[in-house]
């Protein structure tokens, strides 16, 4: 009998087996084109531009809004509507890089009620009818992006009418905390410029009044990011804190800037090709069309494609930022509530009761 005990084999050993070695291989972890290429997940987005049921919703909560804005800011003396008025915020660019807490330019046109009055109205009314779209439209986005299938309709909505004053403060937070420091450099300003006499203040107001900006801008720059990202985490994850959502808006914003823009332009190629598509149909459409309201709705119709996919991409760039910033796997995407098990009674507590 041998001193030495016998080598055993490295396949039957649990330690070994499942041991990984000090260095791996570059390409160890990839499987699919994906994991090479996140961007390419932002491909499934483009399913939104056929959904005819998101489609319409886009549609009427947009046509809603422009008669809503229409009454708001009210009418030229002449009767009819100023063509710059109508199209302000309604493009494509400004509903996605404002949001839809933007505030649609006032024209110099309007009367009765005052222009403060009137522009804050219309933000409040802007803020009511996309913020809801624009979160269940984010969530889509996210559900393509990690691979999921499209959810229902009143699915979805439950979800969005849970979170809706989450919401709220995500879109109103940034504004509130900037605002002590806008107050200050209103009236550092009005000191330091009243009168030559006391332009020495100037001098005296600028530490302070120079990082307050700073911080105003900070704040103010990264919500264009922040809060739609921030509405993307509230509607992709079970359970959800507003302030927690507005602080993973600002971190993916800020810690992976970068990588954000790159992911930003195939997500705009995407829509420039779906857009431009839409858009080749429409001028087929509408030139068989003499009727110029029912002309009118449907060269409407490729911006409210690029709305509904713009809305989408931005969740699905949100959810491959997450996997960059915090290492959370694309695919770890809330489902939504689980439907309740049925109670289906025992057979033998029955029988045992007769």
């Amino acid at each position: 009998m041998s001193d030495t005990a016998s080598e055993t084999d490295s396949a039957n050993d649990p330690i070994r087996s499942y041991a990984r070695p000090p260095e791996q291989p570059l390409f160890d972890r990839v499987r699919t084109w994906t994991d090479v290429m996140p961007w390419l997940r932002l491909v499934r987005v483009a399913r939104l531009a056929g959904a005819p049921v998101w489609l319409a919703l886009v549609a009427i909560v947009d046509l809603i809004w422009r008669i809503g804005l229409e009454q708001m800011v009210g009418r030229s003396a002449g009767g009819s509507l100023v063509e710059d008025g109508w199209r302000t915020s309604a493009t494509l660019g400004d509903l996605i890089w404002t949001g839809p807490w933007s505030r649609p330019v006032p024209a110099p046109w309007m009367d009765g009620l005052p222009l403060f009055m009137s522009h804050w109205a219309a933000v409040l009314w802007t803020f009511v009818c996309w913020t809801p779209v624009a979160m269940v439209l984010l969530r889509l986005g996210i559900l393509l992006t990690a691979g999921r299938d499209l959810p229902g309709f009143v699915e979805t909505w439950k979800i969005v009418g849970k979170r809706l004053k989450s919401a709220v403060v995500i879109s109103a937070l940034p504004g509130l905390c900037a605002f002590p420091l806008l107050l200050f450099l209103w009236i550092a300003d009005g000191i330091a410029t009243a009168e030559r006499a006391h332009s020495e203040w100037a001098y005296v107001f600028a530490p302070l009044a120079i990082p307050a900006a700073l911080v105003v801008g900070l704040l103010m720059a990264g919500a264009k990011a922040a809060i739609p990202f921030g509405l993307a985490a509230l509607v992709s994850q079970e359970k959800v804190d507003a302030m927690d959502c507005l602080s993973r808006g600002y971190e993916v914003t800020f810690r992976r800037l970068p990588q954000f823009v790159l992911f930003l332009v195939p997500a705009v190629v995407v829509i420039a090709i779906v857009v431009g598509g839409w858009h080749l149909v429409v001028l087929a459409a509408a030139s068989v069309m003499r009727n110029p309201v029912w002309t009118a709705l449907v060269l409407r119709f490729p911006i409210t494609v690029g709305i509904t996919s713009g809305w989408a991409m931005l969740g699905g760039v949100y959810l491959l930022l997450r996997q960059s910033a915090g290492g959370q796997e694309v695919e770890d995407v809330w489902d939504g509530p689980k439907p309740k098990s049925l109670q289906i009674p025992s057979v033998k507590r029955d029988a045992k009761r007769e």
